[in-house]
């Protein structure tokens, strides 16, 4: 058994070209499969919202969600996995930012009118995901 790295690193690559698809899709296949994929999935989270009781809970299966996953899924059939991840970890640090908003709105609403609340806390939505978003990317 050898272990040459430098031939392992050449088998490896072997391999992957054996595997490999093609090269990457252009941007005007994509486009397409991204709206239909993201299309799809808010049909699916449509239909999953009208099952929810009470309504008021249907907004958390709107849109966003299907078109961040769809976004993910064609992203992933059509480039580096790492590409996906960064993305997922930019939507995860937009997640924590959006809840440091609605923390941050509730308090202030009860001191503050409609607009100087919601600017105000839209500051804490990118002071959290920015800070969360860059160590992370």
């Amino acid at each position: 058994m050898t272990w040459d790295l430098a031939a392992r690193r050449r088998k490896f690559a072997e391999t992957a070209a054996r595997y490999r698809v093609g090269t990457a899709m252009s941007d005007w296949l994509t486009i397409p499969i991204r709206a239909a994929a993201g299309g799809m999935l808010v049909l699916g989270f449509a239909v999953l919202s009208e099952a929810v009781k009470p309504k008021r809970f249907a907004g958390l299966f709107s849109a966003a969600p299907a078109v961040a996953i769809g976004g993910l899924v064609v992203t992933l059939a059509t480039g580096p996995s790492s590409d996906a991840k960064d993305g997922t970890l930019g939507m995860l640090a937009g997640a924590a930012g959006m809840a440091a908003y609605a923390v941050a709105v509730v308090s202030l609403l009860k001191r503050q009118s409609a607009h100087a609340a919601s600017a105000a806390a839209m500051v804490a939505w990118f002071v959290v995901a920015g800070a969360l978003a860059v160590p992370l990317l």
